[in-house]
């Protein structure tokens, strides 16, 4: 077997474990996307990345959610229930009448943080990677 080959054969194992273990494309180990889906149908109004639950409340559904990937962090804010996240924001909202139960939006960090910033902007950071305020610091001749 050439140098070539072996390489070839390698890049093919590797390739084959990543996507046999998750790790390849844009799955998101911290994100429980594939169980909302397997879970909740999409919302036929709103797809896709929004699905309903038609009779338990947005608070049990985040409790649902949350057991089987638990959040990073949680907030209840009226009648909604935001988890956060690596990166990616679940927004659970009730359904509005005639309709009842929740509807789950699945969003990255980025936009839903932004849809939902008069919810969560005062809780949450601006960018995900930050773990404080979006206080930028400094003072006089800092490099602003």
């Amino acid at each position: 077997m050439s140098a070539r080959t072996r390489v070839r054969a390698a890049a093919a194992l590797l390739a084959g474990a990543l996507l046999a273990t998750g790790c390849g494309g844009d799955s998101d180990p911290d994100l429980p996307m594939s169980w909302i889906k397997d879970h909740y149908p999409e919302d036929p109004d709103r797809s896709p990345d929004y699905y309903i639950d038609e009779r338990d409340t947005p608070s049990i559904v985040a409790d649902e959610i949350e057991g089987e990937r638990a959040a990073m962090d949680r907030l209840v804010s009226d009648s909604m229930v935001f988890l956060r996240y690596d990166n990616h924001l679940v927004a659970i909202e009730p359904r509005t009448a005639p309709d009842h139960g929740s509807r789950i939006d699945v969003d990255t960090y980025a936009s839903g943080r932004s849809r939902y910033s008069s919810y969560v902007g005062s809780h949450w950071p601006a960018a995900q990677s930050r773990s404080g305020s979006d206080f930028r610091g400094g003072g006089p001749g800092s490099g602003k």
